[in-house]
C-alpha cells in the first residue's frame, strides 16, 4: 500500500493536471495598462499569498473575473456553449495573465504563486503549501488515532518494524491497525482537495513520530546512514536511486528491497527524503533545475535498466535481427 501510495505523491505516476483553454485576443479585453505593469522591477511579495505587496488581493480577483467574464460572454453572444470546465479554465488563464502583468514577473514566480494558493483557486492542496481546516472531518481521528499518528505507524512498519510490535507500543490489538490502515487511505481516496494525502506526505517527510513509538528503532548500517544523509543533501544522488528504483520495478525486481539491498535505505527513509525534495521543488520552483534533474534521472534509469537486461541475460528484443 505505501508503494502504491507514494507512486502519486512523489511523482512516479505523473500526469498533466494543468488545463489550457486557448484564447486569443479580444475586443473586450480593454484592460489598459497602470501603474501595475512594467513599475515593479523589484517587487515585494506577501509571504504567505505570494501576491504583489502593492495591490490588494481583492483588486486581483476583481480584475481576473472582469477579464473572464468579458471573454465568456463574448464566446456566449457568438453561440458558444461553454461549460464549467471552459469557465475554469479561462479563470485559470486570465489569472496566469493578470498575476504576470500585475508583478512583471517569470514562469516560476508565476508557478509558485499557483502552489501557493492552489487551494484557493483550484480546491487541490499542493505539497509545502497545506493549508488546514479545523473542521474537515476528513482528519477527525480513527479509533483516537490521528493523521499524524498513524503517519508516524506507518514510518516505523515500512521502515521495518513489525508492525504487531508498533501496535504493542501504542497499546492496541491488530485489528485496530487493520481499521486504521484501511479508513485513512480510504480517506485519502475520498478527498479531492487531498488535504489528507498532502498532510500524510508532509508528515512522511518531516519524519514524524509520537512518544509511543520512540524506542522502536529500525536497524541501519553504517553504509546505510552515510548514504541515507547523502541521499538528504545531493539532489543528484536521489535522483540517481529514483532511477534505479524504477529501472528495477520495470524488471520485475522490487525496487525498494533493491534500493535496501544495495544502498542500506529502507523504505521509510528512501519516501521520507523523496517527499522532502518534492516539497523543497514546490516551494522553490525553478523550471531550468527541474529539467536538469528530470534529465538526469531519466538518463541514470537508462543506464540501470541496461545493467538489470545484462543481469537477466540482456533484452529479448536483442536477439532479433531486421
Amino acid at each position: 500500500m505505501f508503494k502504491k501510495l507514494f507512486g502519486s505523491l512523489t511523482g512516479d505516476n505523473k500526469k498533466e493536471t494543468q488545463n489550457h483553454y486557448e484564447q486569443p485576443e479580444t475586443a473586450n479585453d480593454n484592460y489598459e495598462e497602470d501603474d501595475y505593469d512594467n513599475g515593479y522591477q523589484e517587487v515585494e511579495y506577501d509571504p504567505e499569498t505570494l501576491h504583489g505587496t502593492h495591490y490588494s488581493v481583492e483588486d486581483f480577483d476583481a480584475e481576473v473575473a472582469r477579464r473572464s467574464e468579458a471573454w465568456i460572454q463574448d464566446e456566449r453572444d457568438s453561440g458558444e456553449n461553454l461549460d464549467e470546465k471552459d469557465i475554469q479554465n479561462i479563470y485559470f488563464n486570465y489569472r496566469r495573465t493578470v498575476y504576470t502583468e500585475w508583478n512583471n514577473c517569470d514562469s516560476d514566480q508565476m508557478i509558485r504563486f499557483e502552489h501557493a494558493n492552489s487551494l484557493k483557486y483550484s480546491g487541490i492542496q499542493t505539497s509545502g503549501f497545506v493549508k488546514v481546516d479545523d473542521n474537515n472531518p476528513y482528519l477527525e481521528p480513527v479509533h483516537g488515532v490521528d493523521l499524524r499518528t498513524y503517519t508516524a505507524m506507518c514510518l516505523k512498519i515500512s521502515a521495518g518494524v513489525d508492525y504487531l510490535e508498533v501496535c504493542k507500543a501504542m497499546g492496541f490489538e491488530p485489528a485496530i491497525w487493520e481499521e486504521l490502515n484501511t479508513i485513512w487511505p480510504q480517506r485519502m481516496g475520498e478527498d479531492t482537495s487531498f488535504t489528507v494525502t498532502t498532510l500524510f506526505g508532509q508528515y512522511y517527510a518531516e519524519n514524524v513520530t509520537v512518544p509511543q513509538l520512540e524506542n522502536l528503532k529500525a536497524e541501519i548500517s553504517a553504509e546505510g546512514q552515510a548514504n541515507l544523509d547523502r541521499l538528504k543533501t545531493d539532489r543528484y544522488f536521489y535522483e540517481e536511486l529514483a532511477g534505479a528504483r524504477q529501472a528495477a520495478y520495470e524488471y520485475g525486481l522490487d525496487g525498494a528491497q533493491w534500493i535496501l539491498d544495495n544502498f542500506g535505505i529502507n523504505l521509510a527513509d528512501f519516501q521520507s527524503v523523496a517527499m522532502q525534495w518534492l516539497t523543497e521543488q514546490n516551494q522553490n520552483w525553478n523550471s531550468a533545475d527541474i529539467t536538469e534533474y528530470h534529465d538526469y534521472q531519466q538518463a541514470k534509469q537508462k543506464e540501470y535498466a541496461a545493467k538489470f537486461a545484462a543481469e537477466q541475460g540482456g533484452n529479448i528484443a536483442d536477439d532479433v535481427n531486421f
